[in-house]
């Protein structure tokens, strides 16, 4: 059996290419759920600390 250093190169490229796309996608994932749980408290704040009508009724 041969070895073929020129597909174990492009394997190894391959292979380092698809990591780089799932920590790029997994960094996206957690910067979105950072952003979403920032919202979150930053809403609930708003409606449960009793100025609801408020912030509501402001001249909007």
């Amino acid at each position: 059996m041969e070895l073929q250093p020129h597909s174990a190169s492009a394997e190894a490229k391959a292979r380092s290419l698809t990591d780089r796309v799932v920590r790029a996608l997994i960094m996206v994932g957690l910067a979105l759920g950072g952003a979403v749980v920032l919202i979150v408290v930053v809403l609930g704040i708003i409606f449960f600390s009793g100025e609801t009508q408020e912030f509501i009724y402001m001249n909007f």
